[in-house]
């Protein structure tokens, strides 16, 4: 045994190395960091460019590609791969009966296939995929985002249109300078706490502030550019040339970007907004009649919110509102209490800007850091505050203290949960101690604990005609107040807004958002370039157009390659590139580098179109050829990266679900609009019970359903469908008991096979032996072997038609692609 100074010597010796290993790579430039290289295609009998790439790093290993597949099942190929379902009895019966050889027909399916509205729901599925988009916040409430699906929708329309991938790059990052907000939906993909889950603290706020950038940073670097550019939030990139600056110059690109809904324009838009004037008339004619009516029946005014209270001018220090009871009988609370100035260009002195200090008499704790300060935060907006609220029932106050006194003349408070009715608003004159009462209302209202007689008192001496005038007009006006709002409003969409001045972004120690550093401008990591320099005093909108025009250069090193690859890894099942999101050094080296080069360079010059792009793979030998295993080649090359032969595998769960309602023959081809519901609610905090039975809405395509964050799919959850919550560049690909448990043995298949039953007597007759034939053909796209029409006509004969479903679909030949 060597004594331990041998030991600490080989240690410290082992340190030494690694560190100077470190070090020489890190000075090592990169393969992704460099601009795609001009390669010539290699000399070849192949026809396409792709297959003689292939062909030289085949020769290079002794391989040879495999030969060509039968034509039904490169037509099942085709669908699955590009559409997400089987080809139907039309589809197969149009390719057997096509003349002329497979090299000279093949080039027309392929048109055919991109240019069916399936294919956008395909591909775009992937992409929902790699941004981890959903429906829900995420975290504990995991609440709804009702207007999430319109940026789903604009996804499948931007790729079915053939957008060119760069302007698709571009509208996601200024989409409100193109009018076109929906595509906004990109930067806001992922998670994010609500308002209400943020505490009041700076501390807190700045730290959420933080996590909202952090996901938009990470979406933006590792959808474009394949690049873990967040890890470089707490410190340095540990294996990338990306240092904590880059990181927050990146996040100050995004400065100004707020979460939550913003208007949707367009058509719509455009019509709602004509229909305004119409409805404001209308609730002007209502209101008029209701106070004529109030008039009538001597009746108080409503309550309005916000509430003004107007005064004499008076030189104070402080204001407070005593609240002794509320309409309702809850607690007091309020969104803000302002102080307005009497000047020819009022102030509201009661803001926590402007020094004002706000108390009160108690706070609820229902988030522990609620405090009386967002009485004068300036926050009126409910879907971005939360409100103060006393801590129990009964009398409460609050009160604001100026920063100097001022002369005002009137306070405007907002209403919370509860609206105050019987209240007294005091003030504290400039030099004096005592409060000086100057407005108060003495309303009263019964509570829940009153008897019927006593609210019966309220409404003593109107008759039953005038009460059920009352309330049908109110009920008119509230329903009008609605449309009006809905229309003013006009369609929302869930995505990006931003505010005209973002502020500062500074570089942050170990990513402690209260250990700010210097100050640092809106740019790119070095290794890529840079931005305009100019850009942090320059219109917001300027810093996101800078990036979007530096990533759709064509020169630059990794836009293309990424997007090249996602759709290599889409139709051959890996990428060139095997970490389709991590170009880095912890990420894999391209299998074909000058394949991937020349890919790239040829994407850029046929205008960023991904049609070209995936015909251009499609047509190749490549895609054509077996997958039938060589036992020589499997040796050399076992997940066949250097396609010596189509790596077969298994259908993704959206795709196996939707073959199994066409299948079925119940698959609905509705596309676009608001999704349908797995489980019996569409987010919060309490436990998700699915749906086992569904009407034809939810016989859509999956792509169409309701995204849960963090929320298993029920039965095609476990077939490796992600929960969006991770990002999902690349699926795994498991195989378990349970998935064939579900399709043998759940509510939705055996339901599916009834119809699959019903739809063979339908179409074949009555012989048991054509339904068969006809099964074989629905399920495999192919006839049936003698053998299998054997087997599975005494298997029907015994069992049924939806016995026979249920053991196609859990077949591999159902499950795999060819």
């Amino acid at each position: 045994m060597l004594p331990p100074m041998k030991w600490w010597s080989i240690a410290c010796l082992s340190v030494f190395v690694w560190a100077f290993l470190v070090e020489a790579w890190a000075e090592e430039r990169w393969w992704a960091f460099e601009p795609p290289v001009e390669a010539k295609v290699p000399v070849s009998n192949q026809r396409s460019p792709v297959d003689a790439f292939l062909k030289r790093r085949l020769d290079e290993n002794g391989l040879t590609f495999s030969e060509e597949s039968d034509r039904l099942t490169l037509l099942r190929r085709l669908f699955l791969v590009v559409l997400g379902v089987p080809p139907e009895a039309g589809d197969i019966e149009a390719m057997v009966n096509a003349r002329g050889p497979l090299s000279e027909i093949w080039p027309q399916w392929v048109d055919r296939a991109l240019g069916d509205p399936r294919w956008g729901e395909r591909l775009g599925q992937h992409w929902l995929d790699v941004i981890r988009w959903a429906e829900t916040v995420g975290f504990e409430t995991n609440a709804p985002r009702p207007n999430a699906w319109r940026y789903r929708d604009w996804v499948i329309d931007s790729l079915n249109e053939d957008m060119p991938y760069d302007v698709f790059l571009q509208r996601q990052l200024v989409g409100d300078q193109w009018a076109d907000d929906a595509a906004l939906g990109f930067l806001v993909a992922g998670p994010a706490n609500l308002p209400g889950q943020i505490g009041r603290d700076v501390e807190a706020m700045r730290q959420a502030r933080q996590d909202e950038l952090d996901e938009v940073v990470r979406t933006v670097s590792q959808a474009f550019l394949g690049l873990t550019i967040g890890c470089a939030r707490c410190h340095d990139h540990k294996f990338d040339p990306i240092s904590a600056r880059d990181y927050y110059s990146l996040q100050a690109v995004f400065a100004g970007l707020r979460y939550g809904d913003r208007r949707l324009r367009g058509p719509e838009n455009d019509r709602m907004q004509a229909a305004v004037p119409a409805a404001e008339a209308r609730l002007t004619q209502l209101e008029a009649e209701r106070e004529r009516l109030r008039n009538e029946l001597n009746l108080l005014p409503s309550l309005a919110s916000p509430q003004t209270e107007e005064f004499d001018p008076r030189k104070v220090s402080a204001i407070r509102m005593v609240i002794n009871a509320t309409t309702n009988g809850q607690a007091a609370s309020l969104y803000e209490l302002e102080a307005w100035t009497a000047e020819s260009e009022p102030r509201n002195v009661a803001l926590a800007s402007a020094g004002a200090v706000a108390t009160a008499s108690s706070f609820a704790l229902e988030n522990q850091t609620r405090h009386p300060d967002c009485l004068n935060d300036g926050s009126v907006d409910l879907r971005q505050a939360f409100p103060w609220r006393a801590g129990k029932g009964g009398e409460a106050w609050v009160q604001i203290v100026f920063a100097e006194s001022a002369l005002v003349d009137r306070i405007v408070w907002h209403e919370g949960f509860s609206m105050p009715a019987d209240y007294a608003v005091e003030v504290k004159m400039s030099g004096r101690d005592h409060w000086q009462e100057v407005a108060h209302s003495r309303r009263r209202f019964p509570h829940a604990s009153d008897t019927r007689s006593e609210k019966a008192m309220m409404l003593d001496g109107v008759a039953e005609t005038s009460l059920a005038q009352i309330v049908r007009q109110l009920a008119e006006i509230r329903s009008m107040r609605g449309r009006l709002h809905g229309l003013r409003a006009g369609p929302q969409v869930y995505a990006a807004g931003f505010v005209a001045d973002p502020g500062p972004t500074f570089l942050l120690n170990r990513g402690d958002p209260m250990q700010r550093r210097e100050e640092v401008p809106p740019g790119v990591p070095v290794v890529l370039g840079a931005l305009d320099g100019s850009l942090a005093a320059s219109e917001e909108s300027a810093r996101r157009t800078a990036l979007a025009h530096h990533l759709t250069d064509p020169r630059h090193p990794l836009v293309a390659r990424v997007l090249v690859n996602r759709v290599w890894q889409q139709i051959f099942g890996t990428g060139l590139v095997d970490t389709p999101s991590d170009f880095g050094k912890m990420g894999s080296k391209p299998s074909h580098p000058e394949l991937l080069d020349w890919l790239a360079l040829e994407f850029v010059r046929h205008e960023w179109s991904l049609k070209w792009l995936y015909r251009e793979i499609l047509v190749s030998h490549a895609f054509r050829q077996s997958d039938r295993p060589d036992n020589e080649a499997l040796a050399i090359d076992a997940n066949a990266r250097l396609l010596w032969r189509f790596p077969p595998r298994r259908i993704e769960a959206e795709a196996l679900r939707d073959s199994l309602l066409a299948l079925s023959g119940q698959l609905n081809r509705h596309a676009g609009g608001v999704g349908f519901d797995f489980f019996r609610q569409r987010g919060g905090l309490s436990d998700y019970h699915p749906h086992e039975m569904f009407d034809p809405d939810g016989w859509r395509r999956m792509v169409y359903a309701r995204k849960i964050r963090m929320q298993a799919v029920p039965i095609f959850g476990g077939f490796d469908c992600p929960d969006a919550g991770q990002m999902t560049p690349k699926r795994t690909r498991s195989i378990t008991p349970l998935q064939a448990l579900s399709l043998m043995n759940s509510p939705f298949v055996h339901r599916q096979a009834d119809f699959f039953a019903t739809r063979l007597q339908r179409e074949s007759g009555g012989s048991v032996s054509d339904q068969v034939r006809q099964a074989i053909r629905l399920a495999f796209s192919r006839d049936a072997t003698d053998e299998e029409l054997e087997r599975l006509v005494t298997l029907t004969e015994t069992h049924g038609l939806a016995v026979l479903y249920r053991v196609l679909v859990n077949t591999s030949e159902f499950l795999m692609i060819p």
